[in-house]
């Protein structure tokens, strides 16, 4: 037996808090967490970049909302803020050109968008298990990709001013 694993002890399955049950390491529910604290951590990132620091702010404070609306449904975004990222849409932008101006900002706010982006879809996969399917609602869906298309569209705008 491997030192320090105790006599029974599965290592590939670990704790779930939303479902409250042990599930595979690689289920799509730990694998949409890892990617929210990634977007995070880049949002932290782009805030460390000292650039519009109010607008970052709320898109981690965004994020935080729609993520932590998965373990409480009575945790909403905030009106104004629901408003502001409504209407995002997708547009192709040449981020090459946009890149090769070297904005911090602009490049740990498209990292965190393409983050966002991955989590949703390991949300929408763990969706599909029976036992997330009553946690994971539209609304989560819905504003997560909405906030990685107005985050992208933010680090985007930025770089173009």
């Amino acid at each position: 037996m491997a030192e320090g694993i105790d006599e029974g002890e599965n290592v590939n399955v670990a704790f779930c808090d939303l479902i409250e049950k042990e599930i595979p390491l690689n289920h799509d529910f730990f694998l949409y967490e890892a990617s929210i604290r990634l977007a995070q951590a880049n949002i932290g990132l782009a805030i460390s970049s000292g650039s519009k620091l109010q607008e970052t702010r709320e898109i981690l404070d965004m994020l935080d909302t729609i993520s932590s609306g998965i373990y409480d449904n009575d945790i909403k975004l905030l009106d104004e803020q629901r408003k502001k990222i409504r209407r995002t849409e997708e547009t192709w932008i040449d981020m090459k050109e946009k890149m090769s101006k070297a904005d911090l900002r602009s490049a740990y706010l498209l990292s965190a968008s393409a983050h966002m982006q991955e989590a949703l879809a390991h949300l929408m996969a763990a969706r599909a298990d029976s036992d997330f399917s009553g946690f994971i609602s539209d609304y989560a869906v819905k504003y997560l990709r909405k906030l990685s298309l107005y985050t992208y569209r933010e680090a985007m705008g930025h770089v173009l001013m």
